[in-house]
């Protein structure tokens, strides 16, 4: 994160087109945000989710349209492109737009210039494009949901943005910000519940779990197992009990390495496996060894 923080700061002012890539929750929409503060530029940050634009207004929205192009059209209207004039434009989930759409846009950035729906007058616009896709680029790509030449377009810088699970030494950093930032703390024992999760939805669904656990506890100091509650009040019904059995079994094999003094060939020996075994299971159910090395 801190490599893609210094690649950000280094291409933000040069007015390059950037590509973030990602799951839903690792903060591409922050990190857009960010660029756009970092690039001194004193236009406007319009986001745009294409993903949720009405697919028959796409169009509209978007490069706007005159009085009269289509029914219900009584005004001219200026689209959220036009808007963007002298600022920057985030297309988030840029790929979800409708094949049409894909192919104005594309011509709006190679020429900058934008057309309104039903006008033959053209005008031109300048802007910064920022776009973001789902971490699936290469499928979207192969299944033509995505145009490869708008995709080359926006690619001037592609920053993949790592999921949370891949940067376990941020978790706990994260974890007390949130929580400092609703106002409560964390208590130490809760790093252990936080960082055995796997946290499909990343930084958005680790936010709402430190919320959750600070609404459950009775104080302004949150525990374990409030915060397993929270984890767990934000799965589906049939991944609960699956959630509980991992704890579960985490558990016992921190108290397997404590009766052993965290000696992983006598916990192995008990456990009647191999080394390499227990080293396996340790690591899928996010137990850390926290000894010398010579004493692993």
């Amino acid at each position: 994160m801190a490599r893609l923080k210094a690649l950000a700061r280094k291409f933000a002012e040069t007015g390059l087109p950037i590509l973030l890539v990602g799951a839903t929750g690792t903060g591409k929409e922050l990190f857009a945000q960010c660029i756009h503060e970092w690039s001194g530029c004193r236009g406007p940050f319009v986001d745009v989710n294409c993903g949720a634009l009405p697919k028959e207004m796409v169009e509209s929205l978007l490069f706007g349209h005159r009085r009269g192009a289509f029914t219900g059209a009584v005004d001219g209207v200026d689209g959220l492109v036009t808007a963007s004039d002298g600022g920057t434009l985030f297309l988030d989930e840029f790929s979800s737009l409708p094949p049409e759409a894909q192919v104005k846009l594309l011509r709006v950035l190679e020429t900058g210039e934008v057309r309104r729906v039903g006008e033959a007058v053209k005008r031109s616009v300048r802007f910064r494009v920022i776009a973001a896709v789902q971490d699936d680029l290469d499928q979207r790509l192969e299944r033509g949901d995505l145009r490869l030449d708008l995709y080359q377009r926006v690619a001037g810088l592609v920053l993949g943005l790592p999921p949370l699970r891949a940067r376990s030494e941020d978790l706990w950093a994260l974890a007390l910000h949130f929580a400092a930032s609703a106002g409560f703390q964390l208590q130490p024992e809760c790093r252990l519940v936080i960082e055995g999760y796997h946290w499909p939805a990343n930084a958005r669904e680790l936010k709402f779990v430190v919320e959750r656990a600070g609404r459950l506890s009775k104080g302004a100091s949150v525990g374990a197992p409030q915060v397993a509650e929270a984890i767990e009040l934000g799965l589906p019904p049939g991944q609960v009990a699956v959630q509980r059995a991992a704890r579960g079994l985490r558990h016992d094999l921190e108290a397997l390495l404590a009766r052993h003094g965290g000696d992983v060939r006598a916990a192995a020996g008990e456990l009647g496996v191999s080394r390499s075994t227990l080293y396996e299971r340790l690591h899928t159910c996010g137990v850390r060894l926290r000894l010398p090395r010579a004493s692993r």
